[in-house]
């Protein structure tokens, strides 16, 4: 199981940042980026989401239309603070 985000075809980073942006557009109230990032398993795609919760809490219907696999890439999902996407992602 754990393998699923790692194996099998990846969309260009081009069609995956304009996919999943129309999507967060869609899906997400608040400020939010695109990003790609390595970490120890490989390149992933990030879901960079402003959340004004003070908990963090994100919605479940809001996660659930996220898969952990993206058009064959490995999505995270990021929560900041607001204010942090016009500060350092524009």
């Amino acid at each position: 199981m754990a393998n699923i985000a790692f194996s099998g075809e990846k969309a260009s980073e081009y069609e995956v940042k304009q996919s999943l942006m129309t999507l967060l557009a869609d899906s997400w109230e608040g400020a939010f980026a695109v990003d790609f990032w390595s970490d120890d398993g490989g390149r992933i795609v990030r879901a960079v989401v402003e959340c004004a919760d003070p908990n963090g809490q994100l919605e479940q219907s809001f996660v659930n239309k996220l898969p952990v696999k993206y058009m064959g890439w490995r999505l995270i999902i990021l929560k900041v603070p607001v204010g942090h996407v016009k500060v350092f992602f524009s």
